[in-house]
């Protein structure tokens, strides 16, 4: 499984490699985030996948994350992107938990005549591996359709549906399988010159696992302000808010079905060091609360880093 994944991931970056240059209007875009961060090593998605019997804490690692692009303008104003993801977790003192993520994804972006709406859809697969071995698979496919005020950014709203399929595969990871959809509005404001933006966001999600104790439903809301001092400033504050329900009790110990609470708050600086360098730092708070034990966990978060872009 993993050689097959490396063969489409690698085929996919190819695609927006330098044979591909030739093709015309088409642009080559990189983007690679480098940092050394504390966070929970397991995206909110993804931490049910860790050992029953294993507690959670935050780590302390570095994290490269890297996108190779393709960008493909069509007839009118619609435009195709291929895009390969190739993400790189490693801890100081967890090795168990590094993980490599690839994913290669194609989108579809179509803007109407007047800039009032534009129709986004995209696909991707994913791919982890984790401390050397197979983890899981996950198809995705997503849509957005973004509805601009009056034709301008100063007002947009955004509605999303999003559907994947996680596929363990370890066979002792088998109940973990599961079907995930989630839907979703946002809503920018935008001022006159851009320098400051808001946005709100509420999502709904729900899991249908082979496994009831890892079926949830889940509500998200997030909000986040940008300011934009001068033009190679950029400060962000952001609070992040997520209630899960599962759907059964993890153990027999433990008669009423898991709840989490996850609850976090962030304020992240940039600078503009040159034309394609941007250096950041972040810090933050992260507290996921629950009525399992061993998933009751929280601290202060931080990041370091730069992003590369060309």
């Amino acid at each position: 499984m993993t050689k097959a994944i490396w063969t489409v991931s690698f085929a996919a970056l190819a695609a927006t490699g330098p044979g591909a240059a030739m093709a015309e209007d088409g642009r080559f875009e990189l983007r690679s985030e480098n940092m050394v961060a504390r966070s929970d090593p397991f995206a909110p998605g993804d931490e049910s996948i860790v050992g029953l019997g294993s507690p959670f804490e935050l780590e302390t690692g570095f994290d490269s994350n890297t996108w190779a692009r393709w960008v493909q303008p069509l007839q009118g104003r619609q435009v195709l992107r291929f895009e390969q993801q190739v993400r790189i977790r490693t801890y100081f003192d967890q090795n168990a938990l590094n993980s490599l993520l690839l994913t290669p994804r194609v989108q579809y972006w179509n803007t109407s005549g007047d800039n009032r709406y534009q129709l986004r859809l995209s696909a991707s697969y994913s791919h982890l591996i984790r401390d050397g071995d197979d983890q899981w698979s996950r198809p995705e496919a997503e849509a957005q359709l973004r509805y601009r005020h009056m034709g301008q950014r100063r007002l947009e709203t955004v509605a999303r549906i999003r559907v994947n399929a996680y596929d363990f595969d370890n066979p002792a990871l088998q109940g973990l399988d599961s079907t995930r959809t989630r839907y979703g509005v946002e809503q920018f404001f935008r001022s006159e010159d851009e320098s400051v933006s808001v946005r709100l966001s509420a999502f709904f999600e729900t899991a249908e696992a082979d496994d009831d104790r890892f079926s949830f439903d889940e509500v998200r809301t997030r909000a986040e302000v940008a300011w934009q001092p001068d033009d190679k400033t950029l400060v962000v504050a952001g609070l992040d808010y997520r209630d899960r329900e599962y759907d059964a009790s993890f153990t027999p110990v433990i008669a009423a079905p898991r709840a989490d609470e996850r609850f976090t708050a962030d304020l992240r600086v940039e600078r503009e060091v040159s034309e394609r360098i941007t250096a950041f730092a972040a810090a933050g708070y992260l507290e996921n609360s629950s009525n399992f034990a061993l998933r009751d966990y929280g601290g202060e978060t931080f990041k370091v880093g730069v992003r590369l872009e060309f």
